[in-house]
């Protein structure tokens, strides 16, 4: 998992504009040889804020579950997207939860609500 962490920042911090994959969710992380893990799917890619700029203003993409809720309210991109979904992950790895549960109540809890409510 180091090599995603690694692979993320270098897209958020190593190039110049930055870059917000948009879409970080299980299965964009591929597994190599030795389980180092890589992003991949690049799709939905947005340059990110360049100069003073703090945000890109964008249409909502990415996958349900994993969206940042303060870019979905918002319309404003940034790297901390990314890294909310990334979160989204690391929640589901030591839970064993899906992202969005529909059997509880009937009601598609969110892994962030049953964290909440634990």
């Amino acid at each position: 998992m180091v090599h995603f962490v690694v692979g993320i920042a270098y897209l958020h911090e190593g190039v110049k504009p930055s870059i917000i994959h948009r879409d970080i969710k299980p299965s964009n992380i591929l597994l190599a040889e030795g389980f180092e893990a890589k992003v991949s799917d690049f799709g939905l890619v947005r340059s990110g804020p360049t100069g003073d700029q703090s945000h890109v203003s964008s249409q909502i993409k990415g996958t349900p579950g994993y969206l940042d809720p303060a870019y979905c309210l918002s319309f404003h991109l940034t790297k901390f997207s990314d890294v909310y979904s990334f979160g989204i992950i690391l929640l589901q790895l030591v839970s064993a939860r899906p992202v969005v549960d529909s059997a509880v109540n009937q009601s598609n809890q969110h892994i962030i609500e049953w964290v909440s409510n634990a």
